[in-house]
């Protein structure tokens, strides 16, 4: 993925392009799971993006980050089930998770500097 906006924080550009991403393979899941796993996958994605943006402004980062793993958690088992119901091709779904992982890496990297040296 490249990024597609200039963004000074390569995690927000990541979770950005991952939307994009995801939006795209949304809109050809079957009908019947569109607007229930989809929808849902795009929300959350919406959430972390919201919530790296609002990190980003904020001195007491640490609740956000720490909601943005969680809903990074949540989404990997959307992904799957994205997979398990034949809404998104195994190669996609693999994709998907590399990407989950690597925006939580770079959250919990975050996390940790935000913490400061005593934690």
């Amino acid at each position: 993925m490249t990024p597609t906006m200039p963004v000074d924080l390569p995690v927000i550009a990541k979770a950005y392009d991952f939307l994009i991403w995801t939006s795209r393979h949304v809109a050809r899941f079957p009908r019947l799971h569109r607007f229930n796993v989809g929808e849902r996958m795009e929300r959350h994605l919406y959430g972390i993006l919201e919530g790296l943006l609002r990190a980003k402004f904020t001195r007491d980062r640490v609740p956000l980050l720490r909601q943005v793993n969680l809903d990074l958690e949540v989404l990997r088992f959307q992904f799957r089930a994205a997979k398990d119901l034949k809404c998104l091709p195994i190669e996609s779904y693999g994709h998907a998770a590399g990407v989950v992982n690597e925006i939580g890496q770079m959250v919990g990297g975050w996390l940790k500097s935000s913490r400061g040296p005593s934690a």
